[in-house]
């Protein structure tokens, strides 16, 4: 069962990857009749801002020694307000550790997204196709990295 769940996670991780570079690149939709994704890309400024205000909540000083050196992908989606669909939340892969520590350290970034929330991260409201789906990579050096 763990087997076949690491192998869906890292699939849904592709799938995601993959849809990230179509959207970059301005492809439209899913090729499936899904909507296309409008608005401009999110700015490396609006990024780093969203990135930082995560980072400041993510408490690595109660993980394991293990833990800390663990790298783990959350995956969730927003709601337009910026506020996080709390049943969403969810690990699409880690590297670097046990799974017993990409757990521990997948909660305490879990902790971290939902604590910072405040009432809704403040992303721009014309550009919510392009966030209201977020990976952000929690790595093992204490930073985070928004995709």
């Amino acid at each position: 069962e763990q087997a076949e769940a690491e192998r869906k996670a890292a699939e849904a991780a592709k799938q995601a990857a993959l849809a990230e570079a179509m959207q970059d690149q301005g492809s439209g939709g899913s090729g499936g009749g899904g909507a296309a994704a409008s608005g401009p890309p999110l700015s490396q400024g609006e990024k780093d801002g969203f990135r930082v205000a995560v980072e400041q909540c993510w408490n690595r000083g109660s993980l394991s020694t293990e833990a800390s050196r663990t790298t783990v992908s959350v995956q969730f989606a927003m709601a337009p307000d910026g506020t996080v669909e709390k049943g969403s939340l969810r690990m699409i892969g880690h590297d670097g550790g046990s799974d017993a520590a990409a757990k521990q350290a997948y909660e305490a970034a879990r902790r971290a997204i939902l604590m910072c929330e405040k009432g809704g991260y403040k992303l721009p409201p014309e550009k919510y196709n392009r966030w209201k789906d977020v990976i952000i990579d929690f790595n093992a050096s204490g930073g985070a990295r928004v995709k």
